[in-house]
């Protein structure tokens, strides 16, 4: 693709100052420049710091140095030839005119580089090569002495300046995950954080003000993320305001309905009064429905009317227990399974005993005519908060893995589990879910021991609520 129709074009990288774009290349570029110098700097240092003979290489050519002195003095050619030839390094005695004092020949290329001879303390250069280091003696006499390639100390250098290379290859790198850590993953970060509150129902939250507008990109972003949620919050409250108006006018005709039914049966024959009985249970089933939709609606409001009071947890399940005794079927079975020495727990007793009342009426429902149903209690301790959890089980067919995670969601029929045989319009567990969130417990769902459906309702102890 030509990259300029690309710059061109409707999606050209934005070059705005306070696009992402300009405050990334500006950022790397200025930190790479700097990296840059760094090296040049650490390579300068590392060029004065090594490039000098040898400390060992020293001493052993001061210490020829000192034994060469007393030969060169008395001037004997042949005793100076035998002691140059003997020396591990390539040396000569010369006079200060660098003509040899002794019979040895020197090779013709040592001696072309006499005149580059230097201090044995001077700093090397940065290639390998064979420099040759001039020693004065007495009577104006010198030893120049060649130093063998294999001892210079350039020779370690391709391994310095690769060490050097990556440390400046690391040292880019961080600084790149630096900027973008900065620069995008605080604001991914806000945005992953305010859609999981979108998601799980508070649609009040913004992150405009958040996000700021140093980064343009992640400005418009927030700002269209704002802009959903609100349409969010908007579409959801116009939902839940028509959920309950309708429900509030389908009052007045079901009550017409009702009264209208209670004159027909007075005029109806004995022989037909079962279809008004049939009338009768679909309108009595049409008026729990609109109560459950209206008391769900409701929980959008429920934080600011709820009481979170100390409750003992026994008592309210003994007493809901009673309460739905008579709703059993008479195959069906309750048994309680109380602990009588729990803690006190912090919510709301109305919604708690509908919590209650609802999971043992679910498991009324569709565990079977023959189900064993099991409200257990026991604690939970978690790393921040402990809990008293209130579990009702069932010997019933239960429900399939998959499934299980849909269960609390408002109007939900699992296939084959409700039918109108067993009533059921999907709201129960849907309230059950929204009174322990707006108290401050939780709800889990899961297979019983018995292989049927189990429900636990999170209780916070109040000994361990966060401040």
């Amino acid at each position: 693709m030509n990259v300029s129709k690309v710059i061109q074009g409707k999606h050209r990288l934005p070059l705005h100052k306070q696009s992402l774009v300009f405050r990334l290349f500006s950022y790397f570029t200025v930190g790479l420049l700097v990296i840059l110098g760094l090296q040049n700097l650490a390579e300068v240092a590392l060029v004065k710091t090594l490039l000098h003979v040898p400390q060992q290489v020293q001493q052993d050519i001061l210490k020829m140095a000192a034994e060469v002195e007393p030969l060169a003095e008395n001037g004997d050619p042949q005793r100076l030839a035998e002691w140059e030839s003997k020396q591990k390094y390539y040396a000569f005695v010369l006079y200060s005119d660098n003509k040899e004092i002794s019979t040895r020949i020197m090779h013709p290329h040592f001696k072309f580089k006499l005149k580059y001879a230097r201090p044995l303390n001077s700093i090397l250069d940065s290639r390998v090569n064979q420099p040759i280091f001039t020693i004065p003696l007495k009577n104006g006499n010198k030893l120049v002495v060649q130093l063998p390639h294999e001892l210079h100390p350039a020779k370690n250098f391709s391994l310095y300046f690769g060490l050097i290379q990556v440390v400046i290859a690391i040292l880019i790198t961080l600084m790149f995950s630096l900027i973008i850590a900065r620069y995008l993953q605080r604001p991914l970060d806000t945005l992953r954080h305010a859609s999981r509150s979108l998601a799980n129902g508070d649609f009040s939250v913004r992150v405009a003000h958040v996000m700021g507008e140093k980064v343009k990109e992640f400005n418009e972003l927030a700002t269209d993320f704002d802009n959903m949620a609100n349409q969010i919050q908007l579409l959801t409250e116009k939902q839940r305001r028509l959920i309950r108006d309708v429900s509030h006018e389908l009052r007045t005709p079901l009550a017409r309905h009702n009264l209208s039914l209670h004159l027909i049966r007075k005029r109806t024959s004995s022989e037909h009064l079962h279809l008004v009985d049939r009338l009768e249970q679909e309108s009595e089933e049409m008026n729990e429905l609109v109560t459950e939709i209206l008391e769900f609606s409701q929980f959008e409001n429920a934080k600011a009317n709820i009481k979170l009071i100390p409750v003992d947890v026994q008592t309210f399940c003994d007493s809901t227990v009673e309460q739905c005794l008579q709703l059993k079927a008479h195959g069906q079975s309750i048994i309680k399974d109380i602990d009588r020495a729990l803690p006190m727990v912090q919510t709301d007793t109305r919604l708690l005993v509908r919590a209650i009342k609802n999971l043992i009426g679910n498991a009324i429902k569709y565990a079977g005519s023959e189900a064993n149903i099991i409200i257990h209690t026991s604690i939970r301790n978690n790393a921040d908060q402990s809990y008293v959890v209130v579990s009702v089980s069932d010997d019933g067919d239960g429900i399939p893995e998959q499934h299980l995670k849909h269960i609390f969601d408002p109007f939900t029929r699992i296939e084959g589990a409700r039918d109108k045989q067993s009533g059921g319009y999907g709201l129960g567990l849907a309230i059950v879910k929204e009174a322990m969130l707006v108290t401050g417990g939780q709800v889990e769902a899961g297979r019983s021991v018995e292989g049927g459906l189990k429900i636990s309702l999170l209780l916070p102890i109040i000994e361990t609520i966060k401040k």
